[in-house]
């Protein structure tokens, strides 16, 4: 069975590791036995960066995603809602995002209200385009939540990336609207023991893996660089707490990656 990544940001990751060029990167993907990875932008400028990188070589492993970061909207220029829908046209961008709310460290009131703009012209975007859209929520459940049950999700499908919430209720919420929940490196953390409590609640039929590289290296990598090949010590630990086999945690989650992304 090959190895998947549901979300990775591939320009930060060459920032970060000693690859001489995209057929190098390629290479190793190869090598780590990688069938696909989704490469996820924050702002235009970000997904340009990526896209030339890419367009010198023939390839089917990368994917493509962009978004507005909800950090970066401080920064969103007047073209960059125009330029957002010719994207996500283009034949290799298969989803829409990441989008969202984070809050963490935020107590104005206009960042949040302009967040809450940016991520609902988001979700416009992939109802009217029906592409699935990645969703990012940091200390912010509750208007991420009353922002997606506008939406009904089922009719593009969404993915609530990096899950970070422990309480078992905020994930029912968000199960109930349709999305699909996706876990990262943060599951492996020691400090994380209250998220890991409430894995065994998600349903096998909406568990997505990522890396989010070159961030959230899991255990026994911590304080390393993070990088696709690393998402087999996410699937180990959801196997041990889920007390479900390592393989078929892989094969459903790369069977959910393949549905939601129409790949």
């Amino acid at each position: 069975m090959y190895l998947f990544d549901s979300h990775c940001h591939i320009d930060k990751i060459f920032n970060y590791f000693l690859f001489k060029n995209i057929n190098d990167f390629l290479l190793f993907l190869k090598k780590k036995k990688i069938k696909y990875i989704l490469s996820v932008s924050v702002n235009i400028k970000n997904f340009f960066s990526v896209f030339s990188m890419l367009s010198y070589v023939k390839q089917d492993i990368i994917k493509l995603s962009c978004g507005i970061h909800p950090l970066y909207i401080k920064n969103i220029k007047k073209d960059d809602l125009y330029y957002l829908k010719k994207i996500i046209l283009l034949k290799n961008v298969i989803a829409i995002g990441e989008c969202g709310l984070d809050y963490n460290n935020i107590n104005n009131n206009y960042i949040k209200n302009m967040q809450i703009k940016i991520f609902i012209k988001h979700l416009f975007l992939s109802d009217k385009y029906k592409k699935p859209c990645i969703i990012h929520s940091r200390v912010s459940w509750l208007d991420t939540f009353n922002v997606i049950k506008k939406f009904n999700i089922l009719n593009f499908g969404a993915v609530l990336h990096c899950f970070s919430y422990s309480d078992k209720n905020i994930l029912y919420k968000f199960l109930d609207l349709g999305l699909y929940i996706s876990l990262s490196g943060l599951i492996t953390f020691d400090n994380s023991y209250l998220l890991q409590k409430i894995i065994k609640y998600i349903p096998l039929d909406r568990l997505l893996i990522e890396t989010d590289s070159p961030y959230l290296t899991p255990i026994p990598y911590r304080n390393k660089k993070n990088d696709p090949s690393k998402i087999i010590f996410i699937i180990k630990k959801i196997s041990l707490l889920k007390r479900i086999n390592f393989n078929f945690i892989l094969k459903i989650c790369y069977n959910n990656f393949i549905k939601l992304f129409k790949i």
